[in-house]
């Protein structure tokens, strides 16, 4: 479980990035189930199911973010004007005219579509859609630019946060018998895939690996697992 958004207090912008990484990571997982076993290498194979198993994992995380108590067509209509708010940026970004014209031509689809939700809600739940949205216009637009660095910043200062029950801590304070210790030491025990790849990879990739920081945290996992799985009675 994982604490939502107020849907009566949330920033439509909060609700917009919502719809946004949603719809990210159901694309990813989608991906990583339809075609990593057309992939005639095992160990790839291999690989893209790990891959989706994660993003399965990512998928319900975020969704949960979501508040349970918007309706449907609440839902829809915010997955509508997502779109529209999308396209939008796109088109605001976009040098070459011909592309922005694209952008355009679907921001226009998803208005109307977001129109026809905002009548739905006024016919079936006596609602007006600026009383949900609370907002008249969504900002900051989304940019197009690199965020590699921003990426590494997030990763260094979070690489040992772990989710427990509906918070997230530091690997050290997990409780011993956190659930996924004895995921991992099953689904693992032969070893994990993208180590493999890992190991095989190109000297900047590797090198990457052996950060200090990433060995302090998975020496940290393997000797957590190993304690977490010694405190389980014995069947």
């Amino acid at each position: 479980m994982r604490k939502h958004y107020d849907k009566d207090t949330a920033d439509i912008k909060t609700k917009m990035n919502y719809v946004t990484i949603v719809a990210g990571e159901q694309q990813t997982m989608l991906y990583y189930r339809a075609h990593g076993f057309m992939y005639p290498d095992d160990i790839v194979r291999q690989l893209y199911a790990e891959i989706a198993e994660i993003e399965e994992q990512h998928v319900s995380q975020y969704e949960l973010l979501g508040d349970p108590r918007e309706t449907m067509l609440e839902k829809l209509a915010l997955v509508q004007l997502n779109e529209a708010y999308l396209y939008y940026s796109y088109a605001q970004h976009e040098s070459d005219p011909r592309i922005k014209g694209i952008w355009e031509t679907h921001m226009k689809m998803e208005i109307a579509h977001f129109n026809e939700c905002a009548r739905l809600i006024r016919k079936f739940e006596g609602r007006d859609i600026h009383d949900i949205l609370k907002a008249d216009v969504v900002e900051p637009l989304i940019v197009f630019e690199s965020n590699k660095d921003y990426v590494d910043r997030v990763l260094d200062a979070q690489l040992d946060l772990m989710p427990n029950n509906r918070e997230y801590v530091r690997l050290r304070d997990l409780p011993d018998d956190w659930a996924s210790f004895g995921y991992q030491a099953k689904v693992n025990a032969k070893g994990a895939p993208s180590e493999e790849i890992v190991s095989k990879a190109g000297r900047e990739l590797a090198q990457r690996d052996q950060a200090e920081k990433i060995k302090k945290v998975k020496q940290e996992m393997a000797r957590r697992m190993e304690k977490g799985m010694a405190a389980v009675p014995a069947r």
